[in-house]
């Protein structure tokens, strides 16, 4: 379902508070929601960037196993009236107790580090989140995201050293965002040569082929020229 929340960050940003504040202190929601608004607000559909952000506060805040109740609990949030949703709580100053610091947890990991996106990574973030989409809506039985994402680092391993390092630490969630630079005809064509050899492999050509051309069909109809300028990378 196309939502229309979709292109509204500030009704976002209330679901998560909403819903994150079913387990979080505030000090911690609004954390959380920052995290969002740096690192994941935009990066392509809503819906995949949702589970990577979801799985990311499952593995940092000690919610490990309730990454899909997380998801489900925003999308009903964003489908439910907004008046029932507290106010963006980044639109407001912080209170004392969320300004201050919050230790690391016990319980899991804290936040990986945030690669540096350039302009050529942001493309390739786009199409894969396009394809990634795509996948979403027609996964073949047995098939899982976690073994397309396996599948997609083995195949990783065919880059120069550096660029396989970098996709392999976006692909497994350790950082939410491709760092390095990306060009077409260079690494960033080897790149998309990885996702469409990843797919054919789980697929069958005749439908990695159907996904690629949906997913280039997305971002030329985006409206955005960067993204609209993938063919390049092809």
């Amino acid at each position: 379902m196309k939502l229309l929340q979709d292109k509204d960050p500030v009704a976002a940003r209330r679901a998560l508070a909403f819903v994150l504040g079913g387990y979080l202190d505030r000090r911690r929601v609004r954390d959380a929601v920052a995290l969002w608004s740096t690192h994941f607000e935009g990066q392509g559909s809503l819906f995949v960037a949702l589970q990577r952000y979801c799985r990311q506060i499952a593995d940092s805040y000690g919610l490990a196993g309730r990454e899909a109740e997380l998801h489900l609990k925003v999308f009903r949030a964003l489908q439910g009236d907004p008046r029932d949703l507290p106010q963006d709580p980044l639109s407001v100053p912080p209170t004392d107790d969320e300004r201050t610091v919050p230790a690391p947890l016990a319980e899991g990991p804290r936040v990986g580090p945030v690669a540096e996106v350039s302009r050529s990574a942001a493309v390739l973030q786009a199409f894969y989140a396009a394809v990634e989409e795509q996948l979403a809506r027609d996964l073949p039985p047995g098939l899982t995201p976690a073994r397309v994402r396996r599948t997609l680092i083995r195949h990783a391993a065919g880059l120069p050293r550096p660029q396989q390092h970098a996709a392999s630490l976006w692909w497994s969630n350790q950082v939410s965002a491709l760092g390095g630079d990306w060009p077409p005809g260079g690494h960033g064509t080897a790149l998309v040569n990885v996702i469409y050899v990843s797919l054919a492999e789980l697929l069958g050509p005749r439908r990695a082929d159907q996904c690629f051309t949906q997913a280039v069909a997305r971002l030329e109809r985006s409206g955005e020229p960067a993204l609209g300028d993938i063919r390049r990378w092809l």
